[in-house]
């Protein structure tokens, strides 16, 4: 498997903090590394710090591409209806609209919006414009900071799973999908239709209401409000969040049309982080959405002033070096002939003089590639797999008590087994019944060993891919 990014999605919770970590490939995401820490709002910063970056540490994972999600609660989306013409100046008209909420310094917000859609024929923008009080993200901010952690883009964990639900979902014109993200006390659901989040609401959970009786109750809520066409209808809910497989078991059969998420967005995990995967949903669509090439709504509340490029030191100095170095060729074609024969002396003593840097700084772009080849070579040690392992286990675990091998080959997937025992003919229905072994058969002939009586086998099959 090649793995092309590495991204860490962060979701702050009412009271928990949920990281997930997701390599993304060609064929999509895998969710390798999953951490809770619950009550992170009263745990002890230094601790606390402690414990997250030993988790980065020992699964080596990088920070410089992390996404984090702030609640649902501290946001608010408007969308606003615009005039066409408004299109080229459309970045200063969201400002003026969002100052139109700010009665206050106190209630001023940081914003970004997503353009939903642009219809030429009533030459109207419909533009969603999300925004958060400075102060509550100003204090995530700081947190994260105390944490070690500097996140490359903020924003809603209702967006980044309304983005991961549509991404290669097509037909979405005409059709209204409701996701319902559980927490563990509350319920917030998000109704899409045409491909437009047009309703969002988080809802607390008492305890004397079950989660059938709240689902459906904010289910005849949010219809009511988005009034529906005649004869239109939901298409499908689909669950995500901690109590997701609880609520699953509870209106499944009152609702047909419902399925997890994990269902309806194929997401890889390995056999640790699989059960994960729904309470994790909101923190792999986080880290998700920045590996996604066309996001349906590419929204980043983060602060100008603390946006960071990656840059790569190792080669600014030779940039700038061969920038003065250009800078002096050009003007040796600038002067006139007289001079000509000065500026060559110039350059070529100036030439000798940062010939030695040059050549250090070649010297470290050099070792610095040298490094990359060692650290990605590391790191696919680590990414491999020996199937060897997992093919002796299978073997001592199936093979009869009596039986025993003395020759064991896998050649590129193609195993042969020899060996001794009570019934060779036993051991292939045995075998077949593997799950990663397949096209079990004899090669050549079961012979009787006169030492022990048992019979002489050899055994060949394929590893299931």
């Amino acid at each position: 498997m090649i793995y092309l990014k590495t991204t860490i999605g962060i979701e702050l919770q009412e009271k928990d903090m949920v990281l997930s970590s997701l390599q993304g490939n060609f064929s999509g995401g895998s969710l390798t590394h999953f951490m809770r820490i619950p009550d992170y709002r009263n745990r002890d910063t230094v601790e606390l710090r402690q414990e997250i970056q030993a988790f980065l540490k020992n699964n080596i994972l990088g920070k410089d591409n992390i996404v984090l999600g702030i609640p649902r609660r501290d946001v608010l989306f408007r969308q606003l209806d615009l005039p066409a013409e408004v299109a080229d100046n459309l970045k200063q008209v969201v400002q003026y609209q969002v100052q139109s909420f700010e009665p206050t310094d106190e209630d001023s917000y940081y914003h970004d919006y997503a353009l939903l859609d642009s219809s030429s024929k009533n030459k109207r923008l419909h533009v969603l414009v999300v925004m958060v009080r400075k102060s509550i993200l100003d204090n995530y901010i700081q947190l994260l900071s105390e944490l070690g952690i500097q996140p490359a883009a903020v924003t809603c964990g209702t967006l980044a799973l309304t983005n991961v639900f549509q991404q290669n979902r097509k037909k979405m014109q005409d059709k209204t999908y409701i996701l319902a993200n559980t927490a563990a006390s509350s319920l917030e659901l998000i109704v899409v239709h045409d491909g437009i989040p047009v309703y969002s609401q988080e809802t607390a959970k008492n305890d004397s209401l079950s989660w059938k009786d709240l689902v459906l109750k904010e289910l005849d809520e949010a219809t009511s409000r988005i009034r529906l066409a005649p004869g239109s209808a939901i298409e499908e809910i689909v669950l995500a969040g901690d109590s997701s497989e609880t609520v699953y078991g509870e209106i499944r059969e009152a609702i047909g049309e419902c399925t997890l998420l994990k269902d309806a967005v194929h997401f890889k995990s390995s056999e640790e982080t699989r059960p994960y995967l729904q309470q994790a949903a909101t923190a792999i669509s986080l880290a998700y959405a920045s590996m996604m090439r066309h996001p349906s709504f590419k929204i980043n509340l983060l602060p100008a002033a603390f946006r960071f490029k990656q840059t790569r030191w190792a080669y600014i100095s030779a940039a700038v070096l061969g920038l003065i170095i250009l800078a002096l060729l050009a003007g040796l074609f600038a002067h006139g002939r007289i001079q000509d024969r000065e500026l060559v002396q110039v350059l070529d003593e100036e030439i000798s003089r940062i010939k030695p840097d040059v050549a250090e700084i070649l010297d470290s772009q050099s070792q610095t590639e040298e490094l990359e080849k060692e650290i990605n070579f590391i790191e696919s040690l680590f990414r491999s797999k020996d199937m060897n392992l997992y093919v002796l286990q299978e073997l001592t675990t199936m093979l009869p008590d009596d039986t025993y091998l003395y020759n064991y080959r896998n050649q590129e997937g193609s195993i042969t087994i020899s060996g001794l025992g009570g019934s060779a003919s036993d051991l292939i229905p045995l075998l077949e019944s593997s799950p990663i072994l397949k096209e079990v058969a004899v090669r050549g002939n079961i012979t009787r060993d006169n030492l022990t009586l048992k019979d002489r086998f050899t055994i060949i099959a394929k590893l299931e891919e």
